[in-house]
């Protein structure tokens, strides 16, 4: 019984995670940011060109952490009830509990339904169904948490490649810009900052053509306030830098912006 229990609180642990960094906005799951942290590290070691993949590799792990630990979970609470609880199809050979017991939750999270192992406690047969409603969930909420990563991630790009072909032939004196145009990028720059706050992994994302990086275009943007800080356009992105810089600090550290930013370019 302590064995399914432990079960139980694995499966709800992992949909708290999911929840957290799927649902609630603002919100991150804990195993999600370790893993995409993790990820990072691993990929810096690696190498410059294995830094491009720190993200990606991140979000598909969280995703595949996800379903084994929903799986194992699961696998917890059949313990107890195999053997004697199941039963076997024909040429469906029995092992041990625990192995016969992964191999159900895997194919109830799959919704497979082989049905080659069946539960026979009707107070339990609810498990299988349950639990592939779960897996289904969990791999549909995946995708759909893909669809909006890469949004995110191109309005960053659209951003930093437009500010570098507006500002790359001034180096750090930028001449003064038309106000809708530095207006424009104060607005951009709010809807960069809701980016890291509702899609935090999208901080571990990193571009190969530094054009399309954020770092350099976050410094050509303080050339830009510093030309003439007294025009309310100025002033106006001055603030969408600060607030950005601050989001960055508070859900990756107190180096997090010049961990972005980088070299000047």
């Amino acid at each position: 019984m302590v064995v399914a229990i432990v079960g139980i609180a694995l499966v709800g642990l992992t949909l708290r995670d999911v929840f957290h960094t799927l649902f609630h906005p603002g919100g991150h799951g804990g195993l999600a940011s370790l893993i995409c942290r993790a990820a990072w590290v691993v990929c810096i070691h690696l190498g410059q060109r294995a830094r491009l993949l720190a993200g990606p590799s991140g979000v598909l792990l969280t995703v595949i952490a996800w379903l084994l630990l929903l799986i194992a979970g699961f696998a917890l609470i059949l313990v107890p009830l195999l053997p004697e609880g199941a039963s076997y199809g024909s040429g469906s050979p029995q092992g041990s509990p625990f192995v016969d017991a992964l191999y159900l939750s895997a194919v109830s999270a799959s919704t497979l339904g082989l049905g080659d192992v069946v539960i026979q406690d009707p107070s339990w047969r609810w498990l299988a169904p349950f639990e592939g409603l779960l897996g289904f969930g969990v791999i549909t909420a995946a995708i759909t948490w893909l669809t909006q990563i890469y949004p995110a991630l191109s309005r960053r790009r659209s951003l930093s490649l437009d500010v570098w072909t507006t500002l790359e032939d001034y180096g750090a004196s930028p001449p003064v810009q038309p106000s809708s145009v530095v207006r424009s990028w104060a607005t951009r720059l709010a809807a960069v900052s809701v980016d890291f706050v509702q899609n935090t992994e999208t901080f571990w994302f990193r571009e190969n053509d530094p054009r399309l990086s954020l770092g350099p275009a976050l410094h050509r943007l303080d050339d830009v306030v510093a030309t003439n800080p007294d025009i309310e356009e100025n002033r106006q992105l001055q603030r969408s830098l600060k607030v950005l810089r601050e989001i960055m600090r508070s859900q990756y550290g107190p180096h997090a912006a010049s961990h972005l930013a980088g070299n000047r370019e």
